[in-house]
Formats: structure tokens, C-alpha cells, sequence
């Protein structure tokens, strides 16, 4: 691939935020203050001193829908590293590469990415675009304490098949993740398939989660393995199923209708900031580094 010239985007898009649920108290609580107010308007008692005022209605403990935090998969498998084999799942199924990086360059190319702006994940740190590097034909989002990386793709699409080549590093404090978001920012109904979380400072578990439903239910399957090595990590996403691969080999599907995302998404990758979420992403301590590099070596995507 020709070497690229890094260009200035538009603008940078805010990171995916599963924070939406602060915003939705506070609606609620704006509401009922202003009920209250409306109250004392049209209720000459509460203005008269009247022993029997007529209470104002209170907003619900908890809004409507609930809204469940990051869960771990019960389900769960191990990667048998005498079957590990380094062909995709693109290869395997025969599938149509319409787009890819390579990031053989030497910057990012702004035609194809965006990084972030604003919080990461938890509201524990920022996302910074200077985190973000290509060196030795490699992508590299790189945290160092509360600053952090991420990047979308530019232009998304409804159903395809996306893979790539990446490795973690070992860290307390800092979790890896590459994910398809809604491309309508209406997380969670619009969903979210996770094809590689690794919250674990060991790097021992990967994650595969489709976040689906008003309430964010979740459903996947945790394989175990030593992701300190590079991968092949792929996501199939068609009408009738969500697919999941790592090394070329099928992990987890589901073919429920109700877990398929119902419109168009785009490829993100980042690095989250601890603490985030139960037994999830753990805080930094004395042992996290002053850096740490998340490394991808290509990104590939495939016609549906």
C-alpha cells in the first residue's frame, strides 16, 4: 500500500458512550422538580399553609427499563493451542473484502478513521487523538493514565463480516476492546457486538457480547487463552445471525432475532480506563506502567 498523508478531518466523533443512563436521571429529576413546581402553582393550599396539602408526585425510584451494567458471559470455552491455526475466518468461509488497512504508511489515515474526543468508557479518562500511532506496519492505541485511545471507521454499513489481526499487552487498570457500534448513537437499542474485550490484567479471557434491548441484555461467551499473542478477531453480522471468530474458528453465535442489530454500525477500537463495571475492569495500581500499547496489525472488512 502507498504511503498515506494523514488528513484533517471534519471533525472527530465523541467515543462510544454506554453513559447515557446519568443523563437519563437527570431528565427524571428535572421532571419531577419542575412537576413540583407546577404543583404549587395550582394548588392553593400548599401556598395557605393547609395541614392537608395535596403532595407533589415524586419521580420512580429507579426509570423504566433498568439498565444492566457490563456482565460476563457464564458461558464459557477455552482456546486449545495445539489447534491454533493462523487463517482467517475470511479465508475459511470464502468471504468478499470490500475495504481494509493495512496501516503499512506512516500515520493514520484520516479518509478512513476518526479517532476520539471525550471520556472513555466509565467517565475515567479521556481520549486523546496523540495516543494514537502507525509505526512497523502497526496500528498502536496507546493509555498512559488517564488518557487514552480509540478510533471509529468512517462510514458504516448494515451487516457485513469484519476481522483483524491484534495483540494485548499485560496491565492492571486498562482493558482492550473492538467492537461494531450504532452509527445512529442510539446505544443500546441500536446495539453493540463486542468481537474482542479483554478487561483482565492477565489478558488470559477474551469477551464476545452482543448488547441488545432497551434494558441492554446481554448474551456471549467467554474463551480463555493467553492473548498476549496476536489473533485473527471476526464478527459475521447478517439478517439472521451474529457469528464470532477467533483464529478462523467460530466461538459464539446467535440466530435470535431480537439480539440482531436492527440497523447500520461501524467498526470502533479502544483502550477503556479502569475502574469500570463489577469484576470488570480493575483501577490502576503501583505495578500498571507508564504506557501501555494496544497493537493491530490490519483491519479488514467484507461485503454481507
Amino acid at each position: 500500500m502507498p504511503e498515506q498523508t494523514e488528513q484533517e478531518p471534519e471533525h472527530d466523533p465523541e467515543a462510544p458512550s454506554r453513559r447515557r443512563w446519568p443523563a437519563v436521571v437527570g431528565i427524571v429529576a428535572g421532571l419531577a422538580v419542575l412537576a413540583g413546581v407546577v404543583t404549587v402553582a395550582t394548588d392553593p393550599s400548599l401556598l395557605t399553609g393547609s395541614s392537608t396539602p395535596t403532595p407533589a408526585p415524586s419521580a420512580p425510584a429507579t426509570p423504566p427499563g433498568g439498565m444492566h451494567d457490563q456482565e460476563r458471559p457464564t458461558e464459557v470455552g477455552e482456546l486449545d493451542p495445539a489447534s491454533r491455526s493462523d487463517t482467517e475466518a475470511a479465508v475459511r468461509n470464502g468471504w468478499r473484502l470490500t475495504d481494509h488497512d493495512e496501516f503499512d504508511g506512516a500515520a493514520l489515515d484520516r479518509t478512513r478513521w476518526s479517532p476520539y474526543t471525550g471520556e472513555t468508557t466509565g467517565g475515567n479518562g479521556r481520549h486523546l487523538a496523540e495516543n494514537i500511532s502507525v509505526r512497523n506496519g502497526e496500528l498502536v492505541l496507546t493509555s498512559r493514565g488517564r488518557t487514552s485511545a480509540g478510533l471509529a471507521w468512517r462510514g458504516g454499513q448494515q451487516y457485513g463480516r469484519w476481522e483483524i489481526r491484534a495483540k494485548t499487552n499485560p496491565a492492571v487498570g486498562y482493558g482492550d476492546v473492538a467492537l461494531l457500534w450504532p452509527d445512529a448513537e442510539d446505544w443500546p437499542e441500536g446495539g453493540e457486538l463486542n468481537f474482542m474485550e479483554i478487561p483482565k490484567p492477565q489478558r488470559n479471557e477474551t469477551h464476545t457480547i452482543v448488547h441488545y434491548g432497551e434494558d441492554n441484555s446481554q448474551v456471549g461467551k467467554t474463551v480463555r487463552g493467553d492473548f498476549t499473542q496476536w489473533h485473527t478477531y471476526a464478527v459475521e453480522w447478517l439478517p439472521d445471525r451474529v457469528v464470532f471468530y477467533i483464529d478462523g474458528a467460530e466461538v459464539f453465535r446467535t440466530t435470535d432475532p431480537e439480539q440482531i442489530p436492527p440497523r447500520s454500525m461501524h467498526l470502533a477500537m479502544q483502550q477503556d480506563i479502569g475502574p469500570y463495571g463489577d469484576d470488570w475492569i480493575p483501577a490502576p495500581d503501583a505495578t500498571t506502567p507508564d504506557s501501555l500499547d494496544f497493537q493491530v496489525d490490519w483491519v479488514r472488512i467484507y461485503a454481507p
